[in-house]
């Protein structure tokens, strides 16, 4: 016979009582327990629910971002987040965001309904941590650039898979593994024939998202430097001259990794070195990071063989999760030969286990592969990588749980 472990009422009464009492608040949680905490919830939420919700929850589940970014783009959420923590009426929003109030009730339902901002009582609206989360450089950046660039090549997936087969087998084409540069759910989506980067950098509102995008999306994350037992510091930079690259971000965008690196180790000695192509070493320039006054930058294209030798480590971070296999080992092997005994290749990336795989990294799998026939990898997958570089793993050390990001330190083979 088998024991009721748990009174599911009494969880269930628990947990009300824990979000209405006005002082519980996860942000004084240390990172690890409101990890667990989110995650329980996050599967008891889907283990408990009834089929018809599923089936709602995923057929609808495309409305949340269109509807989302409209209270982003009329400032709705900006006016909740600077009220910090009072309330406010319909009338006083509409007034506030120039929406027509009868649709602005309307999409306040909508966003109470799913969390995304508070009503404590009738006709009281308030922003909580979702509406908060949505206004910052991440937020504000990440819905407009998902919302036009990725969604429509996500949204052409089924299409995409069932057109790319052969004609008289069945059998799926060569493109349907999402490996074809040429031929991709991006292309149909996009209705162009224009590779994903070039697409983006060619049109300056959505790079200026994407930038964003990328600066924001692992706020409130661990970096590399809080790999355990890591000290960069010590491990890099020991008996360096003031002439020695000790770290070089290889593609590094704005310098976010460099400028965190000089913050993180004030006294570190040697240069630090940003290589970027040249329109993203001039923003950079044009718009430096605090923290980059002690950061040089080196137009370079990863394509090309590494110009600066010996560096103690040349560091890529999410640079060959963007590309194919081909890519990445031509990106690899292109600094290889600038490498000395003392030089170590640091790749930041992703390792998706083969069971329990994080929700957010295995989304971001389909965003590269459906975009730029690129992929997440497992750890064999790597391995196989990084032979074919020519190179093979001296350690690695994970660093997140809620992407499973993992610091890898590469030597020649």
């Amino acid at each position: 016979m088998l024991v009721q472990k748990y009174d599911a009422a009494a969880l269930a009464e628990g947990l009300e009582s824990l979000l209405e009492d006005p002082t519980f608040d996860p942000e004084t949680l240390d990172h690890s327990t409101r990890r667990r905490l989110s995650e329980a919830a996050r599967k008891l939420s889907l283990a408990t629910e009834a089929p018809g919700d599923t089936v709602h929850r995923i057929a609808h589940s495309s409305f949340q971002l269109p509807l989302a970014l409209i209270g982003v783009e009329t400032g709705l959420f900006d006016v909740l987040s600077g009220l910090h923590g009072a309330t406010t009426t319909n009338a006083e929003l509409a007034e506030k965001t120039a929406v027509n109030p009868s649709l602005l009730k309307r999409l306040l339902r909508y966003y109470q309904a799913f969390g995304i901002v508070s009503q404590p009582d009738d006709d009281l609206y308030g922003a909580n941590n979702i509406t908060r989360a949505l206004v910052t450089l991440g937020g504000r950046s990440a819905l407009p650039f998902i919302h036009s660039t990725i969604a429509p090549a996500i949204n052409a997936l089924p299409s995409f898979l069932r057109e790319e087969k052969d004609k008289e087998t069945g059998s799926p084409s060569s493109a349907a593994d999402l490996t074809d540069a040429a031929r991709l759910p991006w292309h149909r989506g996009q209705g162009t024939s224009e590779p994903a980067f070039a697409w983006i950098g060619a049109r300056p509102a959505v790079l200026g998202h994407f930038m964003g995008w990328m600066a924001g999306q692992r706020d409130g994350l661990p970096t590399f430097l809080d790999a355990a037992g890591l000290d960069f510091a010590a491990e890099f930079a020991a008996g360096a001259a003031d002439d020695t690259p000790v770290f070089v971000d290889v593609g590094g965008s704005r310098g976010h990794q460099c400028a965190a690196l000089r913050r993180r180790h004030p006294a570190l000695p040697g240069r630090v070195v940003l290589q970027d192509l040249p329109a993203s070493v001039a923003r950079a320039r044009e718009d430096p990071l605090p923290g980059l006054e002690r950061v040089e930058l080196l137009a370079h294209d990863f394509f090309t063989p590494q110009p600066l030798r010996g560096a103690r480590a040349y560091y890529l971070r999410n640079i060959l999760h963007d590309w194919p296999a081909d890519k990445c080992v031509e990106i690899l092997r292109n600094i290889v030969p600038a490498m000395t005994a003392e030089s170590r290749i640091l790749v930041d990336e992703m390792i998706l286990p083969e069971k329990g795989t994080p929700w957010r990294a295995a989304q971001q799998d389909f965003i590269m592969g459906a975009c730029v026939a690129a992929q997440e990898r497992s750890y064999g997958e790597w391995v196989a990588l990084f032979d074919r570089a020519g190179l093979r793993i001296e350690r690695m050390v994970k660093y997140t749980e809620e992407l499973s990001d993992y610091l890898i330190v590469l030597v020649p083979k």
